[in-house]
């Protein structure tokens, strides 16, 4: 069958998400919002991988979802659950079952993998759809990610993800460039100093293809790690705020 568009843009994001494991997430006082029902099969066990989360500013829920029955068994049910809804689509992405369709503001993806005892996946529910899609608001949700955080003219935020622990908030950047990892890591220091941080670890190994820094702001931390990989650099800074 034809997989429109949108729901194939948010398969490869679930299926991104289950291939890189989504972060653990405990609620500390994340948004509250309308969150559409995922059903289950019955007997299939299912718990939380992030009650909210905010990937590249779209708002998500995820559960792990783990059934003795086969794959086909479990996509044959939710098949069944989504075929009448909006923009529904099926299709596979390497080991994974991907299923999909619109329930009112929100995509529900379903993705599944086949294991010896059964099958595994991800019920992820994502905030896609505005009342009022503008481009004045698409233009603001692009401003918004990787803000704040420096990068070398030519870089590209891969990632910005928002989560929320016990106490405090997370945010993890991933930044790719052509940019080596010693000039990373100097343009780094010199920028986060100048906007208030500290530097309190400077470490490069493994013969100078990676780079390990922490800096530190009242309650705040970040620590970034830049590395290469294959023919571009990677930086990863992972932010924590008490709330």
């Amino acid at each position: 069958m034809t997989v429109p568009a949108p729901f194939l843009r948010w398969m490869l994001v679930a299926a991104w998400l289950c291939l890189c494991g989504a972060p653990q997430v405990a609620a500390a006082a994340p948004p509250q919002l309308d969150w559409p029902a995922i059903p289950s099969p019955s007997g299939a066990k299912t718990f939380w991988i992030a009650e909210y989360i905010e990937q590249n500013t779209v708002p998500m829920q995820i559960r792990g979802i783990e059934s003795t029955e086969s794959m086909e068994a479990v996509s044959r049910y939710y098949e069944k659950w989504l075929a009448d809804k909006a923009g529904y689509g099926v299709s596979t992405v390497g080991a994974l079952r991907v299923l999909g369709a619109r329930l009112g503001m929100y995509q529900v993806t379903v993705q599944l993998r086949a294991r010896p005892e059964g099958t595994a996946g991800r019920l992820v529910a994502a905030r896609v759809y505005d009342e009022v899609q503008s481009e004045q608001r698409m233009q603001e949700r692009a401003e918004r990610i990787g803000k704040g955080f420096p990068r070398p003219a030519g870089s590209q935020v891969v990632s910005d993800t928002l989560s929320f622990d016990e106490g405090q908030r997370n945010r993890t950047i991933v930044v790719t460039n052509g940019v080596s990892v010693e000039t990373n890591a100097l343009y780094l220091r010199e920028q986060m100093i100048r906007l208030g941080w500290t530097l309190l670890q400077d470490r490069t190994v493994e013969g100078g293809t990676r780079s390990a820094l922490v800096f530190r702001r009242n309650s705040e931390e970040m620590v970034v790690t830049i590395s290469k990989r294959d023919d571009g650099y990677f930086i990863v800074a992972s932010q924590t705020t008490p709330e």
